[in-house]
């Protein structure tokens, strides 16, 4: 099935390749010759570009012979602008339109003559480009085109971008949210994070070319998550730079860490090496009520907690690239982890069962838990351009694995006398191997089209066992308890393709595309035949990505996907994970969810002010898988009233909201962005409706004071919001910090104070009908952390122009 499967996608791609090619119009020859001065000398080695009219975004370019002459060669008929720049002349501009031809024609541009001088104020320049723009579902901060961030680095860079923050110690969030992918140069940056957190703060600001902040990707991305993608325009000459540096935190925390990186013109490779150790208290409280089928009590319960652990972790990895020649590209990543954890909790609890005589009972539980874990990850990735015209082939390939072994002690010291105590011990190990491999093509189709077509393919798998041995008190051994000891073994294989198709008219841009892939699920427990899973989903994921942009500045975006998600093989198994006072269990009959994400967004850019947006978003799910806790009598090992966990598809969902921003930006150096959501969430499942209206506050500031001394605050509230059966508390938090740059950058020095007034906590209600519960939890959030690099050796960047000559990016370091 799963052949017929990859044929079928296969089939249907090579169509849509065929049907959305069609005939591509004949392309044109521009061509010309630079002089300069009074003489009129021919002018060697000048570059000479042509961008766009309609975003000036760059096509392609050339450089003159040593008669001055220049040729650029399969130019799409459009709407031009011609840059030539050349050493010691003032650069000229100039407007021409590329005809439309049946057959393949020249335009001859004639003799052009260069003035000499550098004076900037003698350069007449007849377009400009934004600084902020819409392009189909990016929103692009072109990063060259602000003189004033050019001293900075990328972390300075991404402060400016829409709906980024980047926080004192290097972190980076997207609307306030940390699960966004870093790309570089349209490719994922493969980095660990601590190495990523260097990257960007070495980066020097004028090496970018531009900043994409993707919120609602296309099909072109398998994750539903936002993207950052760093352009870079710069070429690296000559790098060599070592790195060292801790960071320690009150909690108390500490972690030093080495970086080594080499860059010529062929090659560059990154090694990055630290060790992490950390301590944590927590504390929590909460409570339950399980209602029976009768509406009767059943059991209700309340509970204390205090914990306590720490960490010992490190990690070693690096990235190679490799230049291989002006059209082809070579990359690899390694990196390993490993880590110890030891945690402790010691809680109270409280009982009173509502049997037809109600018994009260209570008891101490002490357990502690050592996890053992180690993990890593690699991969190659290969890109040939094929001509000038854009097409590029790119192949990858990605391998991961988490391997652990975990071993707890459980005590639990009874209140009654009469009620005998329980010591155990739990053994086991986890693994979880996955590999995936794709082809992504980018092809030209003529005047302002683009199109990208890729096929992907997956393997992920989770063995695990449990084992537990529970004290006899009779004979003092421990024996083995079969109701607790499983061994699970689950796989998921995939294979998918996707095409996307991207219009230009003028400022107008039209984007679509389509995902499918197919995914195969397989697995069972203890190798039990009834429990078996053995099931295969198809997953769809179209997508539509519309943008406008005026003259002066105002951007439109109206953006659509639908997702189709498919459940995990553990989660359809029946089998019981049994506890002590309930059980989880997987739900065979689980099926496919269906999100719709629609968003139409506004914004207007100032080029001395900021930014004001509005964007409104409505997402719909259908048979959304959500986790629930219920109650049911349980008459094979309980044999009375219990909770469980389950997974369960939702009726249907739905949330609407609309969120507002403004960006005050005085400076490229200093700005304050204010952002405000208000949302509802609807849920409707086994005949129960619920909805709730909720809101959000962020409030964040950043300045770079004295070209040494960066200030950053961050204010931050969430109101109580609702999911399935389960309402969340209201969550606020405070974080400043400043950090700063000395000895020539050579030292680089950062203090965070998180959650200043000490406000974080979580916290839930439960409101099932049968499962009422509280619970609250607390962490040691509030703390002081600090930081100190050092770096020896020399960052040398050599300006490459973006408009002749080779056109290829930097790689990923």
């Amino acid at each position: 099935m799963k052949n017929r499967l990859v044929r079928k996608i296969s089939a249907i791609l090579a169509m849509s390749i065929l049907g959305v090619a069609g005939p591509v119009a004949a392309q044109t020859e521009v061509t010309g010759a630079l002089v300069g001065g009074s003489g009129e000398e021919a002018l060697p080695f000048a570059n000479v570009g042509l961008m766009r009219t309609s975003d000036t975004v760059f096509v392609r370019g050339a450089t003159t012979d040593m008669e001055g002459r220049f040729r650029i060669p399969e130019v799409d008929s459009g709407d031009y602008l011609l840059r030539a720049t050349s050493v010691g002349y003032i650069p000229i501009y100039k407007e021409i339109s590329v005809p439309g031809a049946s057959q393949p024609s020249r335009l001859d541009l004639g003799t052009m003559r260069m003035e000499q001088g550098t004076t900037l104020q003698e350069v007449r320049i007849t377009a400009e480009r934004p600084l902020y723009s819409m392009d189909g579902e990016k929103n692009m901060y072109n990063v060259s085109d602000d003189p004033s961030v050019q001293t900075g680095t990328a972390a300075d860079a991404l402060q400016n971008a829409p709906g980024v923050e980047v926080d004192a110690e290097g972190n980076i969030t997207l609307r306030g949210v940390s699960s966004v992918e870093i790309w570089i140069n349209d490719r994922p940056s493969h980095m660990q994070a601590e190495a990523l957190k260097q990257y960007i703060k070495q980066l020097p600001a004028g090496a970018i070319e531009r900043i994409e902040v993707i919120t609602n990707p296309s099909a072109r991305y398998s994750s539903s998550g936002g993207v950052i993608n760093i352009v870079t325009s710069q070429k690296v000459t000559r790098n060599e730079l070592l790195c060292f540096g801790v960071n320690a935190g009150s909690t108390p925390n500490v972690s030093p860490w080495m970086s080594y990186v080499y860059a010529n013109e062929k090659i560059d490779f990154n090694i990055y090496v630290n060790g992490h150790y950390g301590r944590y208290t927590s504390s929590g409280s909460g409570g339950s009520t399980l209602i029976n089928s009768d509406l009767d009590t059943a059991r209700t319960q309340a509970y204390t907690s205090d914990g306590r652990g720490h960490n010992v972790g490190g990690y070693v990895g690096g990235n190679f690239n490799w230049n291989i020649d002006s059209v082809s590209h070579l990359a690899a990543w390694l990196g390993f982890y490993p880590g110890y954890n030891v945690d402790h909790n010691d809680a109270r609890y409280t009982y009173i069962e509502h049997l037809p005589t109600p018994v009260d009972y209570g008891y101490d539980a002490f357990f502690t838990q050592r996890s053992l874990y180690h993990g890593g990850y690699g991969g190659l990735w290969y890109q040939h351009q094929y001509d000038t015209t854009g097409r590029k082939l790119a192949l990858s390939l990605n391998g991961n694995y988490f391997g652990g072994r975990p071993d707890h002690d459980y005590r639990r010291d009874y209140h009654n006398a009469s009620l005998r105590d329980i010591d155990r011990r739990q053994g086991g190990s986890q693994l979880t191997p996955s590999v995936s491999v794709s082809a992504d093509y980018e092809l030209p189709l003529g005047r302002d089209w683009e199109m990208e077509l890729g096929l992907e393919g997956d393997y992920s798998g989770d063995v695990s066992s449990n084992t537990i041995d529970t004290l006899d008190p009779a004979s003092g051994r421990y024996l083995p308890d079969h109701w607790r000891t499983y061994d699970g073994r689950f796989s998921t294989t995939g294979a998918g393709a996707y095409a996307t198709a991207q219009k230009r008219w003028g400022n107008f841009t039209a984007k679509v595309g389509l995902r499918a892939t197919g995914r195969w699920l397989g697995g069972t427990y203890n190798d039990i035949d009834s429990l078996r899973v053995d099931k295969g989903y198809l997953e769809l994921t179209p997508s539509l990505h519309l943008s406008y942009r005026t003259a002066n500045f105002h951007n439109f975006s109206l953006s659509y996907t639908h997702r189709t998600a498919s459940p995990s093989a553990e989660q359809l198994c029946r089998f019981r994970c049994y506890g002590d006072e309930g059980f989880d269990m997987g739900n065979p009959a689980l099926g496919q969810s269906h999100t719709h994400n629609l968003e139409a967004a506004w914004s207007k850019y100032f080029m001395q002010f900021g930014s004001v947006g509005v964007n409104a978003y409505f997402r719909a799910n259908t048979d959304q898988v959500q986790g629930i806790t219920d109650v049911m009598f349980e008459d094979v090992y309980f044999h009375r009233w219990v909770n469980y966990s389950t997974d369960v598809n939702v009726g249907s969902s739905h949330t609407e909201g609309v969120e507002a921003n403004v960006t005050i930006r005085p400076t490229a150096m200093m700005n304050l962005r204010l952002t405000a959501s208000l949302f509802n969430n609807s849920f409707t499942y086994d005949g129960t409706e619920q909805h709730k209206l909720s809101y959000s506050l962020r409030a964040n500031a950043w300045a770079k004071l004295w070209d040494w001394l960066q200030v950053f605050a961050n204010l931050h509230y969430n109101s109580p919001s609702l999911s399935l059966y389960s309402i969340s508390r209201d969550y606020k938090s405070f974080d400043l910090g400043v950090s700063t740059d000395l000895l020539d950058n050579r030292l680089s020095v950062y203090v965070n104070v998180n959650d200043l007034f000490d406000w974080a906590g979580w916290g839930s209600t439960g409101t099932n009908p049968s499962y009422q519960s509280t619970s609250t939890s607390r962490y040691s959030m509030r703390s002081v952390n600090v930081g100190l690099t050092w770096r020896i050796g020399k960052l040398e960047l050599q300006s490459k122009a973006r408009e002749g000559g080779d056109t290829s990016t930097a790689p990923a370091m």
